[in-house]
């Protein structure tokens, strides 16, 4: 078990706090670049809350041994913060581009398949 001082564990949950940012900045493109349905919306999110909350507790554990501390709360706040008001739109904006391609590579046969259906009708 490692142990860190609070200024080290600050930071960490710091960096966490981006991550998570990064994350929510995924599951929203995601959501954007293909279109689902409410029920759908809803397993996404119960995904994201689930794999946050790992996230945390696990941290919480390996960082700082189990201890919730209320600067460990501000530092994820912070960390969440400082991603939203700084890279979150590059981000997202990176995350659909990429999202999109892998949608045309991932719907490039049923497209294929569309157009030689419609040269046989001819």
């Amino acid at each position: 078990m490692y142990t860190f001082s609070q200024g080290q564990v600050f930071i960490l949950f710091l960096i966490l706090g981006l991550c998570i940012g990064v994350f929510f900045d995924f599951f929203r493109a995601l959501r954007k670049t293909f279109k689902t349905s409410d029920f759908i919306t809803y397993i996404e999110d119960i995904i994201f809350m689930l794999v946050v909350g790992i996230l945390l507790v696990n941290s919480l554990i390996l960082l700082n041994h189990g201890q919730i501390r209320f600067f460990i709360i501000i530092a994820l706040l912070f960390g969440i913060m400082f991603y939203s008001l700084t890279i979150s739109k590059i981000c997202f904006i990176i995350f659909q581009i990429w999202m999109k391609f892998c949608k045309k590579i991932l719907f490039f046969p049923i497209f294929i398949k569309k157009n030689l259906r419609k040269k046989k009708d001819f």
